[in-house]
């Protein structure tokens, strides 16, 4: 067998924290209908038809600073980074003196975009701007934290931890965060001592999903698989990403592969389950089915992890012996996202096959 270097991108498999306001047409200044028409594309992950709507929008004489917003989340959901960037600080160019939800909302977004784009000072420095502002925002001491360990700042992500924690003490899906963070970073112990100490403290008030959350991050699969079992909704694709992930550390591939099949049956647009199931058959040595589940994911268009996907495709084509089309796939992925250093990598090695 052909020994492989490719490596897939996983989804975080943690509950995803909203770190952007909702674009719903609530705000006053955000009422006409061509805006409200962008919104709702944008909500469909419809994003070059948001993009036009927006030009209207701006003929139209409408709000410009949610015009910049929006196309800066548009932008987003291109991959067009520096693009989304640009939107983003222009609209906070339209900002005032007086600091209020929309400059804040805005700085989230564009947080999340540095990110994105692997920039994390630069994201840092804008939590911490939010922060200047509004000491107690949780959400911006978690994020900043999440960034810093990931720049091996363990101590200061600990402080922004210890603070997001001491805002919501009963938030449990913070707490999971937190400890799932960790132990990715190889903080293992301290993660787990985040999660005895809730469990010991909150048992009784936690869901069986929740328990279940718990003992995965805990590595203590068995224990979860009893509780997702009794937690199972065939219609919760959170659910069903943490049932089959699950039964995958246990070896199970077969029960993982089903599972996540099911629910696909009924949910055929869930791009996430399909990437999931595609993980699980490089795992089980399915490569064929693998590189079909990345391409049924990545064909629905907009998905929001098209990059993780076009790289898991490039992988399954390696693993298939199909070097030539990783070649490929792989030019096209370097021009799209030219700041990923690892895919660099892996087409320096696909250049010697």
């Amino acid at each position: 067998m052909k020994k492989i270097r490719g490596k897939v991108q996983k989804t975080v498999l943690l509950i995803v924290f909203t770190s952007l306001f909702l674009l719903s047409g609530c705000d006053s200044r955000a009422k006409e209908s061509d805006l409200e028409a962008a919104y709702t594309q944008i909500e469909a992950c419809e994003y070059e038809g948001a993009l036009a709507a927006l030009d209207i929008a701006e003929e139209s004489g409408e709000d410009m600073a949610y015009i910049l917003r929006a196309r800066g989340v548009a932008n987003m959901g291109l991959t067009n980074y520096e693009e989304a960037v640009e939107q983003f600080i222009a609209a906070l160019g339209y900002s005032d003196w007086r600091i209020d939800d929309f400059d804040i909302d805005v700085n989230y977004y564009l947080a999340d975009t540095y990110e994105r784009m692997g920039k994390d000072s630069e994201a840092i420095d804008t939590y911490s701007a939010i922060l200047g502002i509004r000491e107690k925002d949780m959400l911006a001491h978690y994020r900043r934290g999440r960034v810093r360990l990931r720049q091996n700042d363990h101590d200061g992500a600990l402080e922004d931890f210890e603070r997001a924690l001491k805002l919501e003490p009963d938030n449990y899906d913070l707490r999971i965060e937190i400890a799932g963070r960790l132990t990715e970073s190889g903080y293992e112990d301290e993660g787990r001592s985040y999660l005895e100490q809730f469990l010991a403290e909150k048992e009784k008030k936690l869901s069986d999903f929740d328990k279940g959350r718990i003992y995965f991050y805990m590595e203590d699969y068995a224990t979860a698989k009893t509780y997702f079992e009794e937690a199972r909704d065939d219609d919760d694709q959170s659910t069903i990403l943490f049932l089959g992930k699950t039964y995958e550390m246990l070896g199970d591939y077969n029960y993982a592969t089903s599972t996540y099949q099911n629910y696909l049956s009924k949910h055929p647009e869930a791009a996430l389950i399909h990437n999931q199931l595609g993980l699980s058959r490089l795992e089980s040595g399915d490569y064929a089915g693998a590189k079909e589940a990345f391409q049924t994911a990545r064909n629905l268009n907009n998905t929001g992890i098209d990059q993780t996907l076009s790289f898991n495709e490039i992988v399954a084509c390696e693993y298939t012996g199909d070097f030539n089309q990783a070649k490929v796939l792989m030019e096209a992925y370097i021009k799209k996202y030219p700041d990923d250093e690892a895919a660099k990598r892996e087409a320096l090695f696909l250049s010697t096959r």
